[in-house]
């Protein structure tokens, strides 16, 4: 008497056990086209930067690569790659960020408002960490080799705040050119300083996970 109510139970855990692979069979079927091949930064990518295919196609550390990503809006496909060729990025991006149309201009820099200054610095006033996106303020300093107003020094005036490195290249006398892109209110001034030996840079700090952190900012900045 005990032999059919188990069999019958048992198959009733297979039926229930079929019909729940076929449910979630199906809503994966269902859900797979919410996974579209994007392209993702992977290196740091300047502001201003042109996209070109040395950046995604020939070279063998791109900027640029695909991956498979769901839940994104206004990602750029894989497939539409040709488009973006010859625009340049609105903002500094960061590895991990998925590229999208708002991050890509036809326009060239600086945009309104900004500047693109050089500055050539010596070795020991540029952050060893420094890269193209990130962020620094332009601090006025004495010149190599003077000792400065003690006062001055105790609370040394910010010349401007926010600024992005653009590029930064060493050159062979050992000092480093670093080209900013920076406001215009501040651009005169930095580049005056940078000029006469009385300027050096404060790398800010990027918050983890926050990529916009490292974008161009829009304070003027303060002169001291």
């Amino acid at each position: 008497m005990s032999k059919a109510p188990r069999k019958y139970g048992q198959m009733l855990i297979s039926v229930l056990v079929v019909i729940s692979a076929v449910v979630a069979g199906g809503w994966l079927y269902v859900n797979k086209g919410g996974v579209e091949e994007v392209l993702v930064v992977a290196q740091p990518i300047p502001a201003g930067h042109p996209i070109t295919e040395d950046d995604v196609r020939n070279s063998n550390d791109p900027l640029l690569e695909s991956r498979s990503v769901s839940g994104i809006e206004g990602g750029i496909p894989v497939s539409e790659v040709d488009e973006i060729f010859g625009k340049r990025t609105t903002v500094a991006l960061l590895p991990g960020q998925v590229l999208t149309e708002d991050a890509l201009t036809s326009e060239l820099l600086p945009q309104e408002g900004k500047r693109l200054i050089a500055v050539n610095l010596p070795a020991g006033r540029v952050p060893v960490t420094l890269a193209p996106g990130s962020v620094v303020d332009a601090i006025a300093v004495p010149q190599e080799g003077q000792s400065g107003d003690p006062k001055a020094l105790e609370d040394p005036a910010v010349i401007s705040a926010g600024a992005t490195v653009y590029d930064s290249k060493q050159s062979e006398d050992g000092t480093v050119v670093v080209t900013l892109l920076i406001s215009e209110v501040d651009a005169s001034t930095v580049a005056a300083y940078g000029a006469v030996g009385q300027l050096t840079l404060l790398q800010a700090p990027i918050t983890e996970g926050d990529p916009a952190d490292s974008a161009p900012q829009d304070d003027a900045g303060g002169q001291g």
